[in-house]
């Protein structure tokens, strides 16, 4: 193997032989690892949690990181990244999960490559099933959006990534600066520092597929203030007058999914998927 695909890499995280990175977030970085233990790929998520923390904070970051790897690993769901094992090495906090070969949904959010209509539906659909599962869990995602959703053209298949891994920090701008989660996709509560449900899943979930059918979010501003305002006050153009061949159902849809009161959206994921599918017949 080329040194320089590993410029940075640890060669091991705990018994995980790392091969190459294959993403990277705000959060650390994501290597395509092999567990020799049963000879499988892996994904190895690692997060700097020693570099982002310290003393009491650390300790605190820790204890959530375990919790909620673990409740992450309770979920079993077809659309749901099955997590393996949790553990810390070398300053790294690390998650090792199912590797699923596919592109994140980031990748058709550029206005040349934007998915049909029907599919974009489709695929959140999926998405709003899995997540209607994890809420019964009591799991909450906290930062859906189309690059923590990957895709499979080949076989259509739809697996939601990073379950768990945006509380570890929750409340906390980290030392580095980062907010966690990505403001663009978060819902009003979110932005507030409320308590969440899955509703504000499901807000997310909206600009997701928002961004999937016209190539850009529904809410845009060039300070987070400004974006904040946006969220909590503002409705987005509806996307039938944005795109040709989206059926004025979609503009219903999203106009729940988005409303600014979570009591005002869909009551759970599978209500939202039922509406999607319906829209999606319609394509």
């Amino acid at each position: 193997m080329l040194p320089s695909k590993l410029s940075g890499a640890p060669q091991r995280l705990g018994r995980y032989v790392i091969e190459r990175r294959i993403g990277q977030g705000a959060m650390g970085a994501v290597y395509l690892a092999k567990d020799p233990r049963i000879n499988r790929p892996v994904a190895v998520k690692a997060i700097p949690i020693e570099k982002e923390f310290e003393d009491e904070e650390l300790k605190e970051a820790r204890l959530r990181f375990y919790r909620e790897a673990e409740s992450a690993g309770r979920l079993t769901h077809p659309n749901i990244i099955t997590v393996f094992d949790a553990g810390e090495d070398k300053g790294l906090a690390y998650i090792a999960m199912e590797y699923v070969p596919g592109i994140a949904l980031k990748d058709f959010t550029d206005r040349n490559r934007l998915l049909a209509p029907k599919r974009a539906l489709e695929l959140c659909a999926a998405t709003a099933e899995a997540l209607d599962y994890a809420h019964n869990q009591g799991v909450i995602h906290r930062d859906i959006k189309p690059a923590n959703l990957l895709y499979n053209p080949k076989d259509g298949s739809l697996k939601i990534s990073d379950f768990g891994v945006a509380r570890i920090t929750d409340n906390n701008r980290t030392k580095t600066g980062i907010v966690l989660g990505t403001p663009m996709y978060m819902s009003p509560e979110q932005l507030g520092a409320e308590n969440l449900t899955g509703l504000s899943d499901l807000f997310s979930l909206g600009v997701t597929l928002y961004e999937l059918l016209v190539g850009e979010v529904p809410f845009r501003a060039s300070n987070i203030a400004v974006l904040m305002t946006k969220i909590t006050t503002e409705d987005p153009s509806p996307v039938s007058n944005r795109r040709a061949g989206v059926p004025p159902s979609v503009d219903a849809v999203l106009a729940k999914a988005l409303a600014k009161r979570p009591q005002d959206r869909f009551s759970c994921g599978a209500e939202m998927a039922i509406a999607l599918r319906n829209c999606a017949q319609f394509s």
